[in-house]
């Protein structure tokens, strides 16, 4: 009934939104692609359209809708179970966008190949083979069982040993072993009688801890969580929590000592009282997602799940990338709510979430060319958890879908399909002893006879499956440790010894059987209908385009040395243009756009684009766009930006840097003076000219420019100044240098200032002053007084006497006062000579001079007359 009535529900939702559905778009005549179902099956749920296991961007248009039916046959791991699924659907299109789905899964056949390596197997309800018709209850790794006076066990993992009272006869030693383990009790196991572990009955403090009666299954916790931990199992299942037991692969019965048993004589070597010891195991138990419970070899059962969903197709109808969403609810017909739910998930007919599951999916897909189709998934599943009343049986985990899938659409009626994908299982959840998430490819091909109806095949194959050449082997032993005071039923306290034994055989843990079947196949028919669709040849009317940019003239800043007089320039430029293109299509086609620019680069693509002109010069560029409809029409518009340079710029202000030079030694006159001015930065605005002058001389050549030269004839002794004015640079510079240099005055002459006879002495001596204030005058003169005399030394003797006048009574410097013999001539002469500082020495210029003197006359020696009258003296 309440299957009836979410169907019902689905149904009506599927009619209410059709009938709000208005708008649709054909698809083109000339399109080789159609539309069909996915099947799904192991992992992804099958009903939206797509490719086998993959979902496209697509969706049905308003009114267009799909029947499908499909056999689909996979492998999963652990357990080598080979699953085959009949899912049937229906989805509809209600408009460009949004397309809704129904399936259900008609029918399920599992075949289990291993049945040893999944913990199903070993419930309380369950059997296996020991061998030709001797079915039992395999050992196993359980929580210890709970209740009054259980002893130091509880909570603890034990081992369960098997249940197979037929495997021996009562009288063999294993006999109690084989008794020792789970008998059959059914579902939920609750209350039911539990293993007795070997014992009779006996005191509290026996074997194991145990009082020594049969244990009770049960009672489980009940935390009760939908998506969270399994509730605990005392007796039943594993001791990681869940209703699934650990398994037991191998075990091994230890060598027989003196403490572990009596021994038979030697030729039997073989112990009274074995101990059965496990060597490969796990307290994990050990699932398949898709069907954990199952413990059939082969189990059937009908309308095990139901989807529903939708797909939101978020990009346009014509758009070439194709982008939808796929929001899903998973819900289940049976569920551990009874023994007879119970039954069909061991049957394999689901995992039986309690509320369902919630998936959601992004598909993408695009059209690479005409016959060419390129799809991608992933996909998220919140999987909820199997409940038995408020216990959770197992926590489920929740899965990743992905995959990638190619469909090659050669015409309108074959289309091959090519497909990888994967499932991971993740999110919090019971630990798998044997986890495996499957990586499986798929190639096919659909044929559609018809665009509303075909069929479809594949081959699947699992490349990750427990195969043996799967496995990196690696050879390991198990220890079991010595343990003492071990009280064994009959026979007190023993002492159980440590041994190692082998638990790998060829890296393979000993009792697991790889899986050996990765291969799948299956089939698909699907029926519906589609609109029809767009004539190929209509008659198209070419699109309506325009073009704008977002700027039409573009001012450059002024270039670097430069800047603007008034302000009007721009610091920078914007040189990037936005590009819009205004079209439209009558026909509805969808447009393609194609820019080229005479200058500059586009970059982008649709009817926004950015158009780039940095580095581009001054000048008009052009823009173009072609607007193809994809049907052979196509329209061009076209705009103009213009590059212009600002017109308010003017060069940067750069003072000249110069000096001058001069000559640095004195010139002699008359020789010409080279002046040079050195320019080290011309500046801005830039030197045009020079304008040279000088304060003496003449400029003989070089005015106007940077070197000149000047005339110094007739200035010796004197300084000439040159200066220069530079001609063009800014009037906030200096512009103007000068330096002087120095031009040599003739070279001094000695010169003779006076010459007198042999006269009277105070006549001299007025002469005398007369030499006497021109030495004054010229402080660095020096006085000669050549004394020329008719003998020897007489004109000597003259200069003397001047020179003694001069120093002792007109004051002057004897070292300014040379005396200078100048030799014989026929009458007495002195001369006074001036020799100005730097000139040579004068040497005296009397005619007739010789340096032969003949010696002079003694005068009479005569008496002193009275004295003399005034003329005497």
């Amino acid at each position: 009934m309440r299957l009836a009535n979410r169907v019902l529900f689905c149904a009506l939702a599927i009619f209410v939104l059709s009938v709000g559905a208005m708008a649709q778009t054909p698809r083109g005549e000339n399109d080789p692609r159609n539309l069909s179902p996915s099947v799904g099956t192991g992992g992804p749920e099958g009903g939206p359209t797509g490719l086998f296991t993959i979902y496209d961007g697509q969706t049905l248009r308003r009114g267009e809708y799909t029947f499908s039916f499909a056999f689909s046959n996979f492998d999963r791991d652990p357990g080598n179970v080979d699953i085959t699924d009949w899912p049937v659907s229906f989805n509809v299109g209600l408009n460009d966008h949004l397309e809704l789905f129904f399936k259900t899964n008609a029918y399920r056949g599992i075949k289990v190949n291993n049945p040893q390596n999944l913990s199903s197997f070993y419930l309380p309800n369950s059997q296996g083979y020991f061998g030709a018709g001797l079915l039992g209850s395999g050992p196993a790794i359980i929580l210890a069982p709970s209740g009054p006076n259980v002893g130091t066990i509880a909570g603890t993992a034990v081992f369960r040993p098997p249940f197979c009272p037929n495997c021996v006869p009562t009288t063999s030693i294993y006999s109690v072993y084989y008794n020792a383990g789970q008998p059959f009790v059914a579902f939920p196991f609750t209350g039911g009688a539990g293993p007795n572990f070997g014992m009779g009955p006996g005191v509290q403090g026996g074997q194991f801890g145990f009082p020594g009666f049969s244990a009770t299954l049960g009672p489980p916790t009940a935390v009760g969580n939908s998506f969270g931990a399994a509730d605990r199992f005392p007796g039943v299942g594993s001791p990681v929590g869940s209703i699934l037991p650990g398994i037991v692969l191998a075990t091994t019965t230890l060598p027989c000592t003196a403490l572990t048993g009596n021994c038979r004589p030697p030729g039997s070597p073989t112990t009274l009282n074995p101990i059965v010891v496990p060597v490969t195991w796990t307290t994990s138990p050990s699932y398949l997602p898709d069907a954990p419970f199952v413990n059939r070899l082969y189990g059937e059962s009908s309308f095990t799940n139901f989807v529903a969903g939708a797909k939101w197709r978020i990009t346009g109808p014509r758009n070439p990338l194709g982008v939808a969403v796929l929001p899903m609810y998973r819900w289940y017909a049976d569920k551990a709510d009874g023994a007879s739910g119970f039954n069909q998930l061991q049957r394999g007919a689901s995992p039986g979430g309690n509320i369902g599951d919630f998936g959601l999916t992004l598909a993408v897909d695009g059209r690479l060319s005409r016959s060419v189709n390129l799809s991608a998934n992933v996909g998220y599943w919140l999987n909820s958890n199997p409940k038995n009343g408020n216990s959770t049986l197992l926590d489920r985990p929740d899965e990743i879908i992905a995959g990638v899938g190619f469909d090659f659409p050669i015409n309108r009626w074959f289309q091959g399909i090519g497909e990888f994908r994967s499932t991971q299982y993740v999110g919090g959840h019971t630990p798998n002893a044997f986890p495996n998430n499957p990586v499986e490819f798929l190639v096919g091909a659909k044929i559609y006879p018809a665009r509303w109806w075909g069929v479809g095949a594949w081959f699947r194959r699992q490349l990750n499956d427990q195969r043996l050449k799967n496995f990196n082997g690696v050879d390991v032993n198990t220890a079991i440790n010595q343990i003492t005071n071990v009280n064994v039923v009959n026979r007190g306290l023993v002492v159980v010894p440590g041994t190692s034994v082998i638990s790998t055989s060829a890296g393979v843990p000993l009792g697991f059987q790889p899986s050996s079947d990765p291969y799948g196949f299956g089939a698909q028919l699907w029926i519906g209908h589609r609109n029809k669709r767009e004539p190929a040849v209509l008659p198209n009317q070419p699109p309506t385009a325009s073009l704008a940019a977002s700027t039409s003239t573009i001012t450059l800043p002024c270039p670097p040395d430069m800047h603007s007089s008034g302000g009007s320039c721009p610091t920078s430029a914007s040189t990037s243009v936005q590009l819009t293109t205004t079209a439209s299509d009558p026909d509805g086609d969808t447009l393609l756009y194609t820019y080229s620019v005479t200058g500059g680069r586009v970059t982008g693509d649709g009817a926004n684009v950015s158009w780039d002109l940095s580095g581009v010069g001054p000048g008009t560029y052009t823009a173009s766009v072609e607007v193809d409809d994809g049907c052979g029409c196509i329209t061009a518009a076209t705009t103009t930006v213009t590059i212009a340079a600002c017109t308010d710029c003017v060069p940067n202000v750069v003072c000249p840097s110069f000096n001058i030079s001069c000559p640095t030694d004195v010139v002699k006159a008359g020789t010409p003076a080279t002046v040079s001015l050195n320019v080290s930065q011309a500046g801005t605005p830039a030197i045009s000219s020079y304008n040279w002058t000088v304060s003496a001389g003449t400029i003989t050549s070089g005015q106007g420019t940077s070197t000149i030269t000047v005339d110094t004839t007739g200035q010796a002794g004197n300084n000439i100044t040159a200066s220069v004015e530079v001609v063009g640079a800014d009037p906030s510079c200096n512009r103007t240098a000068s330096c002087t240099f120095s031009i040599a005055g003739n070279p001094p002459v000695s010169r003779k200032f006076d010459e007198y006879g042999n006269i009277r002495f105070n006549d001299e001596k007025a002469r005398l002053d007369n030499f006497a204030v021109q030495l004054q005058n010229e402080p660095g003169a020096t006085g000669y007084i050549i004394g020329y005399g008719t003998c020897d030394a007489e004109g000597e003797t003259r200069a003397n006497r001047a020179k003694d006048y001069l120093v002792n009574t007109r004051g002057i410097d004897a070292s300014r006062i040379v005396v200078v013999n100048g030799g014989c001539t026929p009458e007495l002469t002195v001369q006074l000579w001036i020799q100005p500082q730097g000139a040579a020495a004068p040497s005296g210029d009397a005619a007739g001079a010789s340096t032969t003197c003949p010696d002079c006359k003694k005068k009479p020696t005569t008496r002193r007359r009275g004295r003399r009258g005034r003329g005497e003296e």
